[in-house]
């Protein structure tokens, strides 16, 4: 067998596979977008007061790390996934029955999602030249030096993000919701571990995202011009313009430096062989354990027959009466609320209660800025599951095909989403009441008609629970934990902004309403 030869194939096959999907055109978009935030001036890189000439050494850097970090941080969500897709959609069984071993089948997935994420990130670099160009500082395009931070930094980074991407998807656990929000909070938390860690500071091309590296190269060279520059550096939204500019010929890529900065891809490479250990290779016995298999193994032997020859008996079926075929929407709320809250292990409700009394003993200000934004992030992968659960189990057919399942069915599943949000910040309605604060109880009234109305319109547009974990978990961290009024939908530290999060929720439901009667046209 050719390894070679079959890796490339099995990569290529999917890469072409994925580049076709809604997704990779949405994601598409979105750097698109990303670039033409950075051609206008919205997205832009300094040195505290000081910025770089807009030269192909500094316009390469800061695309570089603008890919870095927004496609290091959502490309993940893109190319996880591959994996399930084969086994949902039976290919992976039929590679199950060939010599394919374990190891070469996840290298191919890993150089699919490789492939997929430098892909995005060629139309950044694209952008880049773009960007040089209206900028016109100087015009004067030196590929080298413009693709070396691409090559050197990016490159390594996405390769290690592709293959934590199939490590995810190899150990049971990560594989879903859980795994989505464990490399968010992963990524948020060891951005800043990275770049105040004084071991890499001494060694800053060890820093993945490239941020040390940059910074200590750019700040020798502001500093030769400006001995007074302070050391800051940032990434975003410039709130002041920069007073002066200076002159940057990029890195001087030596030996040391690319070792350094190629030992991620050795580490993408080690990862995506451990990953191997744990892949079940589509044998569903691997992911159950032995005990449940005894079990199942002896029902199915006290179900055989003590002889063939015995005669069955005749089964009696008991005619529905009328009433059996009444509609009850409380019956559908109950069912609905059953399956959210279905498959929950027991200390899940232990630690919900624990929230709910948190919310409860504290005083009104805690409970809003720190107590409540926490508990409203425990129940995310049970939101997540709202409007797309249909088409996860592959019932959309029969569920679709039912009495009026537009005005039966979704008002229900939101329902059910609302009262499980209103149950898990009971303690705080209770908390807000008790002291007289009327503006904590509007928030979380506004809040808890938010929560549901995304997960139903993101549910049912896209089919799956990852948009609705990556965007609340996104709007969550920026609006409530980092104070960012506009999109503090729970009241952590503003009001909350009823007069806006309450008609987005009612837009949101319409939506979700026009895209489930798209489904059932189709």
């Amino acid at each position: 067998m050719n390894f070679a030869r079959v890796i490339y194939h099995l990569a290529r096959a999917d890469f072409l596979e994925r580049v076709r999907r809604y997704s990779f055109l949405i994601m598409l978009g979105l750097v698109v977008f990303l670039g033409y935030q950075t051609a206008i001036g919205n997205i832009t890189l300094s040195l505290g007061q000081y910025r770089g000439e807009f030269n192909s050494a500094w316009v390469g850097a800061m695309m570089s790390l603008i890919a870095t970090f927004f496609i290091g941080w959502f490309g993940f969500y893109l190319v996880k996934g591959s994996v399930a897709r084969d086994r949902e959609t039976g290919v992976g069984q039929i590679m199950a029955t060939t010599p394919l071993s374990r190891p070469l089948y996840l290298l191919g997935k890993w150089l699919s999602n490789l492939a997929v994420l430098m892909t995005m990130v060629a139309v950044l670099a694209l952008a880049g030249i773009v960007i040089q160009f209206l900028q016109g500082e100087n015009q004067q395009i030196n590929l080298l030096v413009f693709l070396a931070p691409f090559f050197f930094i990016v490159f390594p980074l996405m390769a290690f993000v592709a293959a934590i991407a199939v490590l995810f998807e190899s150990i049971s656990f990560l594989q879903g919701g859980f795994g989505n929000i464990v490399y968010f909070i992963g990524f948020i938390m060891l951005v800043p571990l990275f770049v105040e860690n004084q071991t890499l500071n001494k060694y800053p091309a060890l820093e993945p995202m490239g941020l040390a590296l940059l910074s200590s190269e750019m700040g020798k060279a502001v500093t030769e011009i400006y001995p007074d520059y302070d050391g800051s550096f940032s990434l975003g939204t410039i709130d002041e313009e920069t007073s002066d500019t200076f002159t940057w010929m990029g890195i001087k890529w030596t030996s040391n430096f690319i070792f350094a900065r190629f030992t991620l891809i050795l580490i993408a490479i080690a990862l995506t062989f451990l990953a191997a250990l744990f892949f079940d290779r589509f044998d569903p016995s691997r992911s159950k354990p032995r005990k449940m298999n005894a079990q199942r193994n002896a029902s199915l032997s006290d179900t055989q027959p003590a002889s063939v020859s015995q005669t069955l008996s005749t089964p009696h079926l008991t005619p529905l009466n009328r009433s059996a075929n009444k509609f009850s929407f409380f019956n559908v709320l109950l069912a609905e609320l059953k399956l959210l809250l279905k498959g929950q292990r027991w200390w899940w409700y232990v630690v919900a209660l624990g929230f709910i009394i948190a919310c409860y003993v504290n005083d009104a200000a805690t409970t809003r800025e720190i107590v409540l934004p926490f508990t409203w992030v425990w129940p995310i992968l049970i939101w997540s599951a709202i409007s797309n659960r249909e088409i996860h189990n592959n019932v959309q057919q029969m569920t679709f095909s039912s009495a009026s399942p537009l005005w039966r069915q979704l008002p229900a599943q939101w329902l059910a989403g609302f009262i499980v949000t209103l149950l898990i910040g009971s303690g705080a309605a209770l908390n807000f009441l008790i002291n007289g604060d009327t503006t904590g109880v509007i928030a979380l009234l506004s809040g808890a008609l938010f929560i549901p109305s995304l997960a139903l319109a993101c549910g049912v547009w896209s089919g799956s629970s990852k948009l609705f974990e990556i965007l609340y978990i996104s709007i969550w961290y920026i609006g409530p934990l980092n104070q960012v009024p506009e999109l503090d939908f729970i009241g952590a530290n503003s009001n909350g902004r009823p007069e806006f999060f309450i008609p987005f929720s009612i837009t949101l439901i319409a939506f979700a309403i026009l895209g489930r009667t798209q489904q059932l046209r189709n």
